[in-house]
């Protein structure tokens, strides 16, 4: 019979990873900023980079799939898990969900936020100084509150977190004690990822794979990959 150690710290060393994810391309012919607004589902680039993220992640111990609340990155979830030799839960988490400040932009094309969203110019200069958009503080603390939740419930084995832009480049910069407007220059593109090697609680490791280098690692091997890699993807 299997025994349940009595010591907090039993396996407290164990490597587990994370894979924090941007959720895939969107259908957006208008080309508005979509924030928070419904119906903004995948394009058919977003829906192949869906199942190349699948592929990619379908050779790993996934046991889990977290994902903001919004369309583009529960769709994006699905494909993942239409990959996956077993399934696995699928658990939306609010704290992944995209910046406030996108409630300000939504609904504007590209091409006019300059003149119909002024705020625009202040958030880009240092976010969160502005009513209504967050800190990188604040952004950052939500997605690692889900990630330390990944990290207790498959401590030794991986799990995913699908978000937006601004949040995962909140988490980006923070961890690596950047400024707060380096939340604009660290680029994870849709349908990129961090790769997230934990030693325990402690974050030993950040590799990020761009949406080519993801779909290039998809069709490599069909060998499990292990926690960490050998040779890593680097852009």
């Amino acid at each position: 019979m299997d025994t349940v150690s009595s010591d907090p710290t039993a396996n407290s060393d164990r490597t587990t990873v994370c894979y924090l994810a941007r959720h895939c391309d969107v259908e957006n012919p208008g080309r508005v900023l979509y924030g928070h607004l419904p119906n903004f589902g995948l394009s058919a680039k977003g829906q192949s980079q869906g199942r190349a993220m699948g592929r990619y992640l379908a050779r790993t111990p996934l046991q889990a799939i977290y994902t903001s609340p919004l369309q583009r990155a529960q769709e994006t979830a699905q494909l993942i898990l239409g990959q996956l030799a077993h399934p696995v839960p699928v658990l939306v988490r609010p704290q992944l969900v995209e910046a406030d400040f996108a409630h300000y932009l939504q609904g504007v094309r590209h091409k006019d936020i300059l003149w119909k969203r002024p705020k625009w110019y202040l958030h880009m200069i240092w976010p969160g100084l502005v009513r209504g958009d967050e800190s990188v503080g604040t952004m950052q603390q939500r997605v690692q509150a889900v990630i330390t939740e990944g990290l207790r419930q498959h401590r030794g084995q991986a799990f995913v977190c699908i978000s937006h832009g601004d949040p995962i480049q909140a988490f980006w910069a923070i961890t690596e004690g950047r400024p707060p407007w380096a939340l604009h220059r660290l680029q994870c593109a849709k349908g990129g990822l961090l790769k997230l090697t934990y030693h325990g609680d402690r974050l030993a490791e950040k590799i990020y794979l761009s949406p080519d280098a993801v779909a290039a690692a998809s069709t490599r091997t069909s060998e499990p990959l292990p926690l960490i890699d050998p040779e890593p993807i680097r852009d």
